[in-house]
């Protein structure tokens, strides 16, 4: 039924009215993920998602993990409130399938092979680019379902310093502050961020509040040398502390007075280019992440660990343009280790080469893109992913198609190969392959722009727990398909209206049941109003039923509501608030996790 209606829906969208597009309406968006150079997102073939800097600021919401929940193709499960750890999926690909960097530099953990994201601070984005569908061929491991690209601010234009305060329910408390400036030689941008709340219970039954605190210094420094070179230094560094509750079987979540997370995330990358010629550029990125983990409860055995991994990558690349076609290719080096205290002290490295290239025909009005990798692991051996895609602008009828296809894999984690009794060092990478096709159709003098993407990934090697040997094994077998329908809107100059839907059927083709905590419909909508001095807005979302395969039940459908505002009252100070969950629902994200009920914040910005 839904392919008909994906076939349908071109004929019916280009019977409808609609005006030529109109260069210069707009600045075109600029983004960097999907071809790893700067490019206009209306040339990009693959499915993407950009979260903008002004979004961030309407929204005011603190953490990443929020601005991620309100796009419909990605579920944020977070286990007990602010600060505590998260899991999400993109296209129904969990976390461990979902590659997450920070200024290029990969987050995912080499032990578990997913990133947390649940202590990423949003005062210093830029903004967020999610490219959909497998990635591995110009990112390698982790990149099968998509990639989600956080990029910090660069500082610009005359030195100036933005003081943040906030503060609201459950007794949270947030200041910040930001120094920045820079010229055409260079530039530099400071933040620092506190932020503590005593949060909520952990446990969904639970009746002890369990606090979290984040501290958080980031950095980012960028010069010429001269017309034909660059340097970009990306540094970061948070220390959290989390209150956590423990689990017991045949109850559930239940309270645990004394079980504390200490956790260090550090990060720094610093990338190169020059300009050889007008058409060739060399760029070498080295970076280094990882993360020192401490968890405590004197309470039990069981709750207590010491986790250290980092992870080290070069990265050497190549774009030459020569029009019609632009090529980009590369050499890149990645070492991850893992030492956890009383399991495993290993480490793996994977040597990679790539090239990507786009022909653009037409005059641009059709651009083919494909791409080629070939990797190296020390462990389970060489493999090759490859992609292919294409856009088509029928600019007579302000239409866009879109069609990919493409592979990807992950390497197995290092807990999946080295964790005492359950590793496995034969184990093969985790496979993908994915195709989607969409159309976009714009609208009354590009006031409306409608789009549907219809998208369908199998997965095959899946690690599981083989209950025979009870070790991981390359054992699983997984099939997503879903439709992405998207409008926004802007019927009258201060009024914005986005409207995204996404309905999924992600299975597991062994058992035929549904994947668990991924929601078959998820729904978002957001109306903005920008008059002036004065935005207000407000959002809505809805997520139907989802299995908890962990506790054999569903967990409901749920729907909440936020409201925001904002006042300018001059150039240098902005008032702010927002309500959280206004109708106070009781729901569950995670089986026997506590969410948050209504909450209302507030708070001042001042620039000077």
């Amino acid at each position: 039924m839904f392919k008909r209606m994906l076939v349908a829906l071109p004929l019916l969208l280009a019977a409808a009215p609609a005006k030529a597009q109109t260069p210069g309406y707009a600045l075109p968006e600029i983004v960097v993920t999907a071809s790893k150079w700067r490019e206009e997102a209306t040339q990009v073939p693959q499915s993407m998602t950009i979260i903008t800097r002004q979004e961030i600021e309407q929204r005011g919401t603190p953490f990443v993990l929020d601005l991620l929940q309100t796009r419909s193709d990605l579920q944020v499960v977070q286990h007990g409130g602010v600060g505590k750890t998260a899991s999400f999926f993109l296209r129904g690909g969990n976390s461990r399938q979902i590659l997450v960097l920070v200024d290029g530099v990969k987050l995912n953990s080499p032990s578990t092979g997913a990133a947390d994201l649940s202590g990423l601070l949003s005062d210093d984005i830029e903004r967020i680019e999610i490219i959909k569908g497998p990635q591995s061929t110009l990112y390698g491991s982790e990149a099968m379902a998509g990639v989600i690209h956080i990029i910090t601010r660069k500082g610009s234009g005359k030195p100036r310093t933005d003081l943040h305060v906030e503060a609201g329910s459950f007794d949270t408390y947030k200041t910040s502050a930001r120094f920045s400036g820079g010229t055409s030689d260079a530039n530099y941008r400071l933040t620092a961020t506190w932020f503590d709340t005593d949060g909520i219970s952990v446990a969904k039954n639970g009746v002890e509040e369990d606090g979290y605190t984040n501290t958080s210094v980031s950095a980012r420094f960028g010069v010429n040398p001269s017309a034909h070179t660059s340097l970009d230094l990306s540094l970061r560094y948070t220390h959290d502390r989390s209150e956590l509750d423990d689990f017991e079987f045949g109850v559930g979540m239940v309270d645990d007075l004394h079980f504390i997370q200490k956790r260090d995330d550090y990060l720094a990358a610093l990338s190169g280019a020059v300009f050889l010629r007008d058409n060739y550029e060399q760029r070498l990125s080295l970076s280094l992440a990882g993360q020192r983990l401490r968890s405590e409860d004197p309470d039990t055995p069981w709750n207590n660990a010491r986790i250290v991994v980092d992870s080290q990558l070069v990265d050497w690349q190549h774009l030459v343009e020569y029009a019609p076609v632009t090529l980009t290719g590369g050499l890149s080096y990645r070492r991850e280790a893992a030492d956890i205290r009383d399991a495993f002290d290993e480490a793996t490295d994977n040597k990679a080469a790539y090239l990507n290239g786009k022909l653009r025909l037409l005059e641009a009005s059709l651009i083919l893109d494909a791409g080629l990798r070939y990797d190296d692991h020390e462990t389970f051996g060489d493999h090759v992913t490859y992609r292919t895609g294409l856009i088509y602008h029928l600019t007579s009828a302000g239409m866009r198609f879109k069609v990919n296809h493409g592979t990807g894999f992950r390497a197995p984690s290092l807990n999946e190969l080295f964790w005492p009794f359950f590793g496995n060092p034969e184990l093969q990478a985790e496979k993908s392959r994915a195709w989607d096709i969409g159309v976009e159709k714009d609208l009354l003098d590009q006031r409306l722009m409608l789009a549907a993407t219809w998208f369908d990934q199998r997965y095959r090697n899946l690690i599981q727990t083989n209950f025979d040997t009870f070790s991981a094994d390359n054992i699983g077998r997984a099939r997503v398909e879903g439709l992405e329908l998207v409008a926004t809107a802007r019927p009258i100059e201060p009024v914005a209206i986005n409207v995204a839907y996404t309905w999924l059927d992600a299975r597991d083709l062994d058992s035929n049941e549904r994947l668990t905590l991924r929601p078959r419909s998820k729904l978002v909508t957001s109306l903005d109003y920008l008059s002036g001095p004065l935005t207000l807005g407000i959002d809505h979302s809805y997520q139907s039923r989802r299995v908890e395969a962990s506790v054999q039940r569903s967990l409901g459908a749920y729907s909440l509501v936020n409201l925001r505002i904002a006042y300018d009252v001059n150039r240098h100070l902005r008032l702010f608030a927002r309500a959280e969950n206004l109708f106070d629902k009781d729901y569950e994200a995670a089986a026997g996790y506590g969410t948050p009920g209504l909450a209302v914040y507030g708070g001042a910005r001042v620039t000077f």
